[in-house]
């Protein structure tokens, strides 16, 4: 598959859950909620479509996924200790683009800081620009708009766009439509019914 980037703008569908399975932290369950299928059952079920070679490359870890938290006020709480944000950008950085990703972020002024002091515009940037400077095969970002003004949210559309290119899956969750015409190639729609569980 050789999407550039799908963005997704739903509400209460399992959105992040959908995430979470693309990126092979739970397994899809088929509906099946008592007796959940086995990884073969699931491989069975998606024969002959780009969803059978997608998880089979999971399975065989052969696709490195990175996701973006939705809630971005629980990084510091994920991040226990007196970490700043250059000590962990330093430490994830593979693709040696930190300093332009601190520039478009506007992260330069808060790299000296803690986790746990930042704002929350100041940590979804951080997150945004964590997932940016790591190498993957796809990126996921939850929502990386939230948090944000007009400003920031194009700047953080610029910073996700600029992991495009045809070997790599990048997906966003968004409800920000402006965002998502900036943003995306591909668009899909999923509604759902509010307060589901």
């Amino acid at each position: 598959m050789s999407i550039s980037e799908v963005c997704i703008n739903v509400s209460q569908t399992g959105k992040s859950t959908a995430l979470q399975i693309l990126a092979g932290k739970f397994k899809p369950n088929l509906g099946k909620f008592d007796n959940p299928p086995s990884w073969q059952d699931v491989l069975t079920y998606f024969r002959g479509s780009e969803l059978q070679n997608f998880f089979t490359k999971l399975l065989e870890e052969n696709i490195k996924a990175i996701i973006k938290p939705q809630y971005v006020d629980a990084i510091p709480r994920a991040l226990k200790g007196q970490i700043t944000v250059e000590e962990l950008m330093t430490k994830h950085c593979d693709r040696n683009n930190k300093a332009e990703i601190y520039e478009l972020l506007d992260l330069a002024n808060v790299a000296s800081r803690k986790i746990e002091e930042l704002s929350g515009g100041e940590l979804q940037r951080f997150a945004i620009a964590s997932v940016c400077v790591r190498t993957a095969d796809m990126y996921m970002f939850d929502e990386p708009s939230s948090y944000l003004d007009v400003r920031q949210r194009l700047k953080a559309a610029e910073a996700i766009r600029e992991l495009c290119s045809s070997e790599k899956y990048i997906i966003c969750v968004e409800h920000d439509l402006s965002v998502l015409d900036y943003l995306s190639d591909f668009v899909c729609c999923l509604y759902g019914k509010p307060g589901v569980s």
